[in-house]
């Protein structure tokens, strides 16, 4: 009897080994298929970092679409909306718990990214690998501000205080009012909590708040634009050092850039505002084979030069500024590798330490 246990103790055993190394054979085949053959009757799963509805939403959605036609083999390409921690569990989704096999890619946020060493270190967010293909738009946020708020222009800060309106403690809408708080020495006086950017611009348009910072202002112009037209509420500065051309929306705006005193300012001002170079990074896996990363790259930036994809998206007021996944790569590593007391100044000035 225990011979006969020994027995088929063994034959279980080889049998369970010469499964694994059939199932390892079968990933080895399936890895070194060829790129159009491996994708062909089979499925991309855009995983969104946000809830339905919504440009970001939309972006994903309308990105998805179009990614097919240039796909080797044409693969479908099917969005699931994820959201959750910030845009963090769509991130996790790619980096970590889907299949590395470039059947699974992330339009994540941009804090997705950064939140590791630009975010609070209480919540002990850790780093999440990917490869990257690319980002689709810069993403210029802005302050605005109504035309009876006690401050008339935004140099007023220094010496008249104004109520903000800002969402969670984590959004940019928090943040970067902290930032003109403690960086620049503004008189900002804030009021957090509202659910989204929705709720705040409500608030700002009854007059609850007179002023906000951190939305988009290509979203702002498209949602609103009586408020520009009427002159109730004014974009009064915007992120980064590029001076923006356009309509008269921006007669009273200049960079945040232009209020900073000292190079330490300036050094806290542009590492925050390198976020907005990469506005929708696109992502997939760690362990995602190279020439499956480097043919979703390719599709993805040609998804975005797609003329009937630009015209989809330029028609909803959405701006696209194509960015390769190696240049997104190199802002990424440049963000990571500050100087460790710059890093902990800017956390410190967002109120994380």
């Amino acid at each position: 009897m225990p011979y006969r246990i020994a027995k088929i103790t063994v034959i279980a055993a080889n049998l369970a080994m010469a499964g694994a190394v059939h199932a390892q054979e079968a990933a080895s085949v399936a890895q070194a298929k060829p790129v159009a053959d491996f994708y062909r009757d089979n499925t991309i799963f855009m995983v969104i970092g946000s809830a339905s509805g919504g440009g970001f939403d939309y972006y994903a959605r309308t990105i998805a679409k179009y990614m097919t036609s240039h796909m080797p083999g044409k693969p479908s390409v099917v969005p699931q909306n994820l959201p959750g921690s910030g845009g963090i569990a769509a991130g996790s989704r790619v980096a970590v718990t889907a299949p590395q096999d470039g059947t699974y890619i992330g339009a994540i946020h941009p804090t997705t990214i950064v939140d590791p060493v630009l975010g609070d270190p209480s919540k002990g967010t850790k780093p999440l690998s990917f490869s990257y293909l690319g980002s689709a738009s810069v993403n210029v946020e802005a302050c605005f501000m109504r035309a009876d708020a006690a401050a008339k222009t935004f140099e007023d800060l220094f010496q008249n205080e104004v109520v903000f309106g800002a969402a969670t403690h984590s959004s940019s809408s928090r943040e970067y009012a902290a930032l003109l708080q403690n960086v620049l020495g503004m008189k900002v006086r804030l009021v957090s909590g509202y659910k989204g950017s929705n709720e705040i611009m409500l608030a700002l348009e009854r007059g609850e708040v007179k002023a906000t910072c951190g939305a988009g202002y290509l979203n702002v112009l498209a949602s609103y634009p009586k408020w520009f037209e009427d002159d109730l509420i004014r974009m009064v500065s915007y992120q980064g050092e590029k001076t923006l051309t356009g309509g008269k929306e921006l007669r009273f705006a200049k960079p945040t850039m232009a209020y900073a005193k000292t190079e330490e300012q300036r050094q806290i001002l542009a590492l925050y505002d390198l976020q907005e170079e990469f506005g929708r990074p696109y992502v997939t896996g760690p362990g995602v084979p190279s020439d499956r990363v480097a043919a979703l790259r390719k599709a993805f930036l040609d998804t975005l030069n797609d003329k009937d994809f630009r015209h989809e998206i330029e028609s909803r007021g959405l701006d696209i500024a194509p960015l390769s996944g190696e240049d997104l790569q190199q802002i990424v590593n440049k963000i990571y590798n500050a100087p460790p007391d710059l890093l902990r100044k800017t956390r410190k000035a967002l109120g994380y330490e």
